[in-house]
């Protein structure tokens, strides 16, 4: 008489459901790549773009805007082709500001990147360990990019608040 140990082990023996089928397997692997590539290809080529869109950049709760703008508009418009960089400077003083106050950041300047595929970053900087450098672009329209040690905010702003399912 067999006992409960050896007719487990005959049962396992003679399921095939667990064998490596490398023809079947293969190309299931392949087929489930591709899928993966062609939904992250979709997703980024697929992204809407807002054309009515700008960016807002604030220095202790308050806008700043392009030196090159002789208008003081705070909507600071992307770039037609290829990139823009604003920078601001501690030797500007209240340049920027319009109130008076001084930057005090760390260091003596701060970058931000406007790109022409409507995307922004922070560039430049010189916090405790570039925290604010290393936070990438952004694309994404109201995900601002904050950074807190030196008090700096940007943002993509839309014209038309974007619409949601409901």
């Amino acid at each position: 008489m067999k006992n409960r140990k050896d007719e487990l082990a005959s049962d396992l023996v003679g399921d095939t459901r667990l064998t490596y089928k490398p023809v079947k397997d293969t190309i299931v692997i392949v087929l489930s790549g591709l899928l993966v590539v062609i939904i992250t290809l979709l997703c980024v080529f697929t992204r809407p773009r807002t054309d009515n869109s700008h960016v807002e950049i604030k220095y202790d709760n308050v806008l700043l805007w392009d030196k090159n703008d002789s208008t003081k508009n705070t909507a600071i418009e992307f770039p037609d082709t290829g990139s823009k960089v604003l920078a601001f400077l501690k030797t500007d003083g209240p340049l920027y500001l319009g109130e008076g106050k001084n930057f005090e950041f760390y260091g003596d300047e701060m970058d931000v990147t406007i790109y022409s595929d409507h995307s922004i970053q922070i560039t430049k900087e010189e916090s405790p360990r570039n925290v604010c450098t290393n936070m990438g672009r952004v694309y994404n329209s109201y995900t601002p990019l904050i950074c807190l040690p030196n008090r700096f905010q940007t943002m993509i702003v839309n014209s038309s608040f974007p619409e949601y399912d409901n």
